[in-house]
């Protein structure tokens, strides 16, 4: 466990723990770690000024009291099985990168695990199909006028779905392997909508395998797009992780400036970069003055907002 690891941890405990209690680590301890279906999980043992102990658990982060979970075996089951409650919960619901790059389609295909919800003859699974190819296309028309997007030859119709994915594939990537990848997934995943949109004798499992399909290549679009628009990632000199991240000290003054030291530092070996001093602006500086004399406080609603929030209730 490199210094960085341990005040990540630290940090996360502290953030959970009532400032009103003066709980304080004062010990962190990795006792684990483990991979199960292609995720690995780090395993702490943390103990407080006060005597309370907690096992933490990352991706997703998260602590459980020692008094409520004796062993590390019965915490990691719980915290798989809460991790794999949540997941299913938010299955359909967009993270962040999905939100930018994929919007409009991922709102449709959000429709088509409705349909499914409610489905229960096989003109319902059918219309999941249906809605499945319609995100499809409305993939197509938020992306064909990006300024990602090298059209060489005549441009396609918009129902042209396989030849705009085949456009866009060419468009995200030069590495052979994830452009092929992208195209047969697009074309694969097309014709499955299409086949179960005019498939009468179509089950649930059938609706189930063109959800899923269509799902996976939302998401393996929005992979690219995000690798794509991404610069190169660093990594470290000493051991080749990815895993560098920015580190900063407190507040300092030098040549009668205010800033902070910057570095970059590896969580992987705890390699550390050489230190390089940023002035901060002035406005930031009167920021934090203001905080720390308790003259800062938060900016107040305007009265319409008010009035807003009064005709919702």
């Amino acid at each position: 466990m490199t210094d960085l690891e341990e005040r990540e941890i630290r940090e996360y405990v502290t953030s959970q723990t009532p400032p009103e209690s003066e709980d304080g680590v004062t010990l962190v301890q990795k006792v684990g770690c483990r991979r199960v279906a292609g995720r690995s999980h780090d395993l702490y043992d943390v103990w407080m000024s006060s005597g309370q102990r907690w096992w933490v658990i990352t991706d997703m982060t998260n602590l459980y009291s020692q008094d409520d979970f004796k062993s590390l075996d019965q915490v990691f089951t719980y915290h798989l099985g809460l991790n794999t409650i949540l997941h299913e919960q938010f299955n359909v619901q967009p993270d962040e990168e999905q939100i930018e790059h994929v919007s409009k389609p991922w709102r449709r295909y959000a429709g088509a695990v409705d349909a499914m919800a409610a489905a229960q003859e096989a003109e319902d699974f059918q219309a999941v199909g249906i809605r499945c190819r319609e995100a499809l296309l409305a993939l197509v028309r938020e992306n064909m006028n990006a300024e990602w997007v090298r059209v060489h030859e005549e441009t396609p119709q918009v129902a042209n779905f396989k030849a705009w994915f085949g456009i866009f594939a060419n468009s995200l990537t030069a590495n052979s392997k994830p452009r092929a990848y992208l195209k047969a997934l697009a074309v694969n995943t097309w014709d499955l909508t299409v086949w179960l949109q005019h498939y009468v004798d179509a089950s649930e499992l059938d609706a189930e395998v063109v959800l899923g399909a269509t799902q996976q290549l939302l998401r393996t679009f929005t992979l690219l797009r995000v690798r794509h628009d991404q610069p190169v990632e660093q990594r470290c000199p000493n051991c080749d992780s990815y895993q560098v991240v920015e580190e900063s000290s407190e507040l300092i003054e030098r040549d009668a400036q205010f800033g902070t030291l910057l570095h970059d530092e590896c969580v992987s070996c705890g390699w550390k970069s050489e230190q390089k001093f940023t002035q901060w602006p002035l406005e930031q500086l009167k920021r934090l003055i203001d905080y720390k004399t308790g003259a800062w406080s938060p900016p107040k609603k305007s009265m319409e907002e008010l009035e807003v929030k009064d005709s919702d209730n």
